[in-house]
């Protein structure tokens, strides 16, 4: 997430190791890089940007990173790695596969929502990139797809010839995506229910996804 950037470090002697100092600096570019790009758009975020919001200094900059390119494509790396991160472990959670399936859809939409900035990079601005940028999507479109596989039920209905994974994952991305490019990031988890139905229909069909969606509700 885009939390504020790590503390600078203190001049003078600190008693770090050059890897500790690296690895600081590093994290520091990549959080104001998201930040940033998100404010600004990729385009008209320059290096000289990402400095004055991390405090890291040029000559370092060039040291971790070849240029702005490189380092917005580690940014939105770590972010999608992050996110990653929180959608498996709550897909690896306990209870029905159905309830887990809410569960990790309560965590990508509460991911977003903690952090519209964050989130805007991610889906949004970084498109800009173009070519890189797609094939990143494509990477992580399949590995959202392959968490969603890992774990599912022997019983569930034949899908038919269609890639049924394929179709709740991009079922879910579109979703995200429409609310986070109009400014609606922070009130993602309100469509929780709809989008539980719209994830599952492909999986169990209308009637059995609109009772496990809306049920208690």
């Amino acid at each position: 997430m885009t939390a504020p950037a790590p503390a600078r470090l203190p001049r003078g002697r600190h008693g770090l190791s050059r890897a500790d100092v690296a690895s600081s600096q590093r994290e520091r570019l990549v959080a104001a890089t998201a930040r940033v790009t998100a404010e600004h758009g990729y385009e008209a975020t320059t290096v000289a940007d990402i400095l004055a919001a991390s405090g890291v200094g040029r000559e370092s900059f060039y040291e971790i990173f070849n240029d702005r390119l490189d380092c917005v494509l580690a940014a939105h790396q770590t972010l999608l790695d992050d996110l990653i991160d929180k959608v498996a472990a709550a897909y690896a959670g306990d209870g029905e596969w159905v309830e887990r399936c809410r569960t990790t859809l309560a965590a990508l939409l509460d991911w977003f929502a903690a952090d519209p900035p964050a989130g805007r990079f991610l889906l949004v601005e970084v498109a800009a990139v173009g070519p890189e940028f797609h094939s990143r999507f494509e990477a992580g479109f399949d590995r959202f797809v392959a968490i969603i596989d890992s774990g599912l039920p022997a019983d569930l209905p034949d899908p038919g010839p269609l890639p049924t994974t394929n179709l709740a994952v991009g079922a879910a991305i579109s979703r995200v995506y429409a609310e986070v490019a109009a400014g609606r990031t922070e009130e993602l988890p309100r469509l929780l229910p709809q989008l539980t139905y719209e994830v599952l229909v492909p999986f169990l069909g209308e009637d059995a996804a609109r009772e496990a969606a809306f049920a208690g509700l």
